[in-house]
């Protein structure tokens, strides 16, 4: 008999700890284009229903640690970070367990993650604060392309493909053309590494057209290169340029 109330009482004690505990819950990330607005949802679980001293702040924590926005819901005021002034609004509710806030006019330097944090005095226990990732998605710019090195018989030569901008960070491919327009194999001692395409011991079989496109997820841009493998000048051998 002792022992099952032992059991009962243990059982009542675990049910009472998971019962008065804080849990909140965001999204793991959350993905939105600049210059438009993006949504962090925060919720959360609780059994008091002593809200009037709760509060809930949002922070960016990484890559810095910045105040974003908190709320007092007695009626104190609402208190913003200086980079968020008139770009940030809490738009959750607190008796419907609401945390959620907007973030408008969005740039890259909100590209980070942000932690939803709750405290109420009534309610200390539990996973009091949630962390999610923000991110800015912006299409590639154009990229740049350009050759490095001579391009001569025999020589090896490199060339280059960037954007300067694109969120999530482009990635690069490479295509070549004949002087015919002719699509074609990449050379098999040809080396990507990102927008970097090695060519080596070029010929007149290198000659020919070189397009970079840069993709991410929102969009795609290209540029070319119009490559044109010339003898090497520099000596003469029975009559021939070498």
């Amino acid at each position: 008999m002792r022992e099952n109330q032992g059991v009962t009482l243990f059982t009542l004690c675990t049910v009472l700890a998971a019962t008065f505990a804080i849990h909140v819950k965001t999204p793991p990330i959350i993905e939105t284009e600049r210059k438009q607005n993006a949504t962090l949802q925060c919720s959360f679980e609780t059994t008091t229903t002593d809200r009037n001293s709760a509060n809930i702040q949002w922070k960016k924590i990484r890559p810095s640690q910045e105040e974003v926005i908190s709320h007092y819901f007695d009626a104190l005021p609402i208190t913003t970070g200086e980079s968020y002034n008139g770009r940030v609004a809490f738009v959750g509710n607190v008796n419907a367990n609401d945390a959620t806030i907007t973030i408008s006019k969005l740039t890259m330097e909100d590209n980070g993650t942000y932690q939803c944090e709750l405290t109420i005095p009534m309610d200390r226990k539990g996973n009091t604060f949630s962390n999610v990732d923000l991110l800015i998605l912006v299409a590639p710019s154009k990229p740049e392309c350009a050759i490095v090195g001579t391009a001569e018989f025999g020589q090896d030569i490199q060339l280059t493909c960037s954007s300067k901008e694109g969120s999530p960070v482009p990635a690069y491919t490479w295509e070549t053309f004949t002087p015919q327009n002719q699509l074609r194999q990449l050379p098999p001692t040809a080396v990507r590494e990102g927008g970097l395409l090695t060519l080596k011991n070029i010929s007149a079989d290198t000659t020919g057209f070189y397009i970079c496109t840069a993709t991410n997820k929102i969009s795609k841009d290209f540029c070319n290169i119009t490559l044109t493998v010339m003898p090497n000048f520099t000596s003469q051998k029975g009559g021939y340029w070498i």
